[in-house]
């Protein structure tokens, strides 16, 4: 993987970044500071392991927050709002809601899924009110409101 590859030359800089320290504490020792003094005293290999740790978890947590952010951009583009948070809950056991989805995939996105459910209702009976009254049921997150309402739908479908 190429981030083990960063990670093994950052932690090998932070020790040769340490060691030029100690050298330099060592033959300048007028030069240091105290705070300098007693890292170098302090510093040892358990710190480097620990680093390593907290640099691995931090770039998977970037790599799935990547993964999940990609996923969710693919499904929204043809499917149904609460289908694409069914899948990613599924694949990514996580929870995720619906202000977590439009984070993911971004507003346009959520817009042009929803605009899409909108017409399909549409087509099946389903009356700009009844819409309104089904996406406020699930707190769907409305766009320019704190609701959704025959209106709102209405022109969303435009």
């Amino acid at each position: 993987m190429v981030f083990m590859v960063e990670e093994n030359g950052f932690i090998e800089v932070a020790r040769e970044a340490v060691s030029q320290l100690k050298r330099l504490s060592r033959d300048f020792p007028r030069l240091s500071t105290r705070h300098v003094k007693l890292a170098i005293e302090t510093w040892n290999e358990e710190m480097f392991r620990k680093g390593e740790i907290i640099w691995l978890e931090k770039q998977r947590k970037r790599e799935e927050r990547s993964a999940l952010e990609n996923r969710a951009a693919e499904l929204i583009e043809a499917n149904l709002v609460d289908d694409v948070l069914d899948t990613l809950i599924s694949e990514f056991d996580r929870e995720i809601d619906f202000h977590g989805l439009i984070d993911l995939c971004g507003r346009d996105k959520y817009i042009a899924a929803l605009r899409r459910e909108a017409m399909e209702l549409k087509q099946n009976s389903i009356s700009p009110e009844q819409t309104a009254e089904l996406w406020n049921s699930v707190s769907k997150p409305a766009i320019g409101g704190e609701h959704w309402n025959a209106m709102a739908v209405s022109v969303l479908m435009r």
